[in-house]
Order: structure tokens, then C-alpha cells, then sequence
């Protein structure tokens, strides 16, 4: 029922009743074509890559928003929440197409604050091109995703696009300066003018207030930042913080026994997020620890066995 069918360079369709346009950018196309037809846009409109605490940040986003009675919506692994509603996907970035449609549905429906979780897959495959975003968030870099982008020097250059072609001139990135990226983020920010906002003088506010390891005081000083964008003053956010909830799969406490055996769960995928719970768990509760784990041979084969020496050495029972 189509009039018109816009396909890519090596497409073999032919029609001579239907007019065939051929594109060598068919995504991105697809992305501009999506961002015209939905046009009404947030606005406060965030995005968080990087290879792990994307779902943490967009959480902890999400509450400490709420919280302060504002309304906010958050897109990524945990589905896409909003007004106490949760849309479950299968994917961490929807389709061009569904993104610009729920922004629309969002502004439509009076909330200015959204937080996207932009995958490597998703920012690669011009998920969320042509978004006015405000500003993009970088957490951390590790191996993952391997089967995909083959190697590492592509998985970063698929998480930089972020930075290099989406966030227009003045918008704002959110780093840690203490990662190795943090020059390239730096190099990125100075040629296209962007506006850097290193965590660790909020690191260091939140530290007084929540006793947290390493890496949950480094996604939630993240999400504190993105929300001081969203114009909610500090002291509010600040006050607000003793108020979160764990966020679902991420060092989240699901039972204590009477004998103070504490059961957690964490999704941790990659080498270097199984390596920080470990390490958050031992520093913590200086006992025995218990690991069921799996990693799937379905994606990235080369993190499997690099995961399996983690677990032998900072484990005491592995399942």
C-alpha cells in the first residue's frame, strides 16, 4: 500500500508503479524523516552512554526527578517509565521511529524530562540521531559487544558518536575525569565547543551523605548532574538522596537470612562490571562469597573465559 519506497544503495526492489528512491544513508535517513513526522520534543532531553551503569544513571535519574515532584519519563533496559507506567522492550535503544513517537507522546503529555540510554547498537545504527538532546553522559569503557563492532577501537568510536555528531555546539557533556577517555572527551568538547561537567566535586557532596562503593557513588554523582541540567537546584536533589531505592538488578539486596547472609543481584555482562560488584561485595562484607553466574555464548565468545578467571579468583563457591 505504499506510494513511495525509499530503500538503500544495494537494494534490488523494482517497481514501475511505485516511485523507489535509493539512499547510501538509509538510516540516518529514516532518523531525519522520523524526527520531521513526530516533530513536538521535551525539553530536557538527556542521553547516557557507555559500556556499564547506563540503567543505574537513567534510574536514579528518574527518582531523584520524581521525587522532587517533576515530572520525568526514562527509555532504556528497564523499558520505558513514566507517570508510574512501565513499557517493557526487548531492546536498551528502540528504533528511530518509536523514540521519536514516545518523545512526541511525552511532550504531548506534559513531561519535559527525559533520560535515553543510548547503546553502542543504537548510537552505530542511528537510533537517536536528530534528537535535540541537552546533554550526553559518558560513564566507563570496557569489553563488550565484541561479536558486533569486532573490536575495541569501533565499540568506542560507536559510543563517541554521541559526543562527535548528536550533541550540537553548547550542549553538555557529563564525565569523570578519572577514566583514560576523558582526554578524548576533552580533544571532542573543545572542537565542537560543548560544555564539560567532570562528577567529582558532587562525588565528593554525595560521599557526606550516602556511605556507597566506587562505582554506585559514580552513577548516582551522574544522574545528580543531569538533573542540576534539568534546573532543579542542588540542595533539592541533595536532600532528596536518602530517599532512593536500589535499582532493579544493580547490587540490589533482595533478601537477608537470620543467620545475615545477604543475597544481592547484579546484571553485571561484562569483565569489568562482574569485577566491581565483586570487589564492592568483598570490601563490604569481608565473608564468604557465592557466585551464580553465567555468560552466553550467543554474543561477545572472547569475554567468557576472561569473566570465568574473575569469578575463580574473587569468589569463594562459584554456581
Amino acid at each position: 500500500g505504499a506510494n513511495v519506497i525509499i530503500c538503500s544503495k544495494n537494494c534490488k526492489y523494482k517497481n514501475n508503479k511505485i516511485i523507489v528512491i535509493k539512499s547510501k544513508k538509509i538510516r540516518s535517513l529514516l532518523s531525519d524523516i522520523s524526527s520531521k513526522f513526530y516533530k513536538l520534543k521535551p525539553k530536557n532531553i538527556i542521553a547516557v552512554t557507555g559500556t556499564n551503569g547506563k540503567t543505574s544513571v537513567a534510574d536514579l535519574f528518574y527518582q531523584i526527578l520524581k521525587l522532587n515532584n517533576k515530572n520525568v519519563a526514562s527509555i532504556g533496559t528497564l523499558g520505558t517509565k513514566y507517570k508510574n507506567q512501565i513499557l517493557r522492550s526487548k531492546l536498551t535503544t528502540p528504533d528511530t521511529i518509536t523514540i521519536h513517537q514516545i518523545l512526541e507522546k511525552f511532550k504531548k503529555e506534559g513531561i519535559e524530562n527525559v533520560i535515553i540510554e543510548a547503546s553502542s547498537h543504537g548510537l552505530d545504527q542511528k537510533r537517536i540521531d536528530h534528537l535535540p538532546l541537552k546533554a550526553g553522559i559518558f560513564t566507563n569503557f570496557s569489553q563488550d559487544h565484541l561479536d558486533y563492532h569486532k573490536n575495541m577501537k569501533a565499540y568506542l568510536n560507536a559510543k563517541l558518536l554521541l559526543f562527535k555528531h548528536i550533541l550540537k555546539k553548547g550542549k553538555t557533556v557529563i564525565f569523570d575525569k578519572n577514566i583514560k577517555e576523558s582526554k578524548i572527551l576533552e580533544n571532542l568538547s573543545k572542537k565542537k565547543q560543548l560544555r564539560l561537567v567532570d562528577i567529582n566535586q558532587t562525588r565528593e557532596k554525595i560521599k557526606k551523605i550516602l556511605n556507597l562503593n566506587e562505582f554506585q557513588l559514580n552513577n548516582l554523582s551522574m544522574a545528580v548532574a543531569a538533573a542540576k541540567i534539568c534546573k532543579l537546584k542542588e540542595k533539592k536533589i541533595l536532600n532528596s538522596l536518602t530517599k532512593l531505592k536500589d535499582v532493579d538488578g544493580r547490587m540490589e539486596l533482595v533478601r537477608t537470612f537470620p543467620n545475615n547472609v545477604k543475597v544481592y543481584v547484579d546484571f553485571a555482562h561484562t569483565p569489568d562490571a562482574l569485577l566491581k560488584t565483586l570487589h564492592a561485595l568483598g570490601s563490604t562484607q569481608n565473608k564468604i562469597i557465592s557466585l551464580v553466574f553465567g555468560c552466553g555464548g550467543d554474543r561477545d565468545l572472547k569475554k567468557r573465559p576472561i569473566m570465568a578467571k574473575i569469578a575463580s579468583k574473587n569468589c569463594d563457591k562459584i554456581y
